[in-house]
């Protein structure tokens, strides 16, 4: 099964119907549901997902994403303390750009499980972004 990283902007798309990446999130996710694809991410993504579509959209679409892990539908990964050095040498080579702690941990991610294809609505950062210290984000919602 191939991994793909979800970033905060993808499971904010899914869950409001007025953003302006609803349709090509919902529209990849039905695509895509019988092609062998598990969903990755991290709980810093989680954690940052969780208060936007609270704050956002509602109480209740938030609690729907965590059923929706319950129900083993995608994989959050933690961030390990052997991972620290590599997240503070990308906070320090990424500060000019003012990059945030959970896109950081997407890349630290992205190494670990050897895959950089990602859903993801920031098309600026992980445009940006490298993992394995060279390689391309592939963002599947274009």
């Amino acid at each position: 099964m191939k991994n793909v990283l979800v970033d905060t902007g993808y499971w904010l798309a899914i869950s409001n119907k007025n953003d302006s990446h609803h349709n090509s999130a919902i529209k990849w996710m039905l695509d895509n549901q019988n092609a062998g694809f598990r969903l990755a991410t991290t709980w810093v993504v989680m954690c940052e997902s969780f208060f936007l579509i609270k704050n956002c959209v509602s109480y209740q679409k938030s609690v729907e994403l965590f059923e929706a892990y319950s129900r083993s539908e995608f994989d959050i990964y933690d961030l390990k303390i052997e991972n620290s050095q590599r997240v503070i040498e990308l906070m320090k080579k990424y500060e000019d750009i003012d990059i945030d702690l959970a896109d950081i941990t997407l890349v630290v991610l992205a190494e670990r499980l050897g895959t950089g294809d990602i859903l993801t609505v920031d098309d600026k950062d992980f445009g940006i972004l490298r993992w394995d210290r060279k390689r391309r984000f592939k963002q599947l919602l274009r």
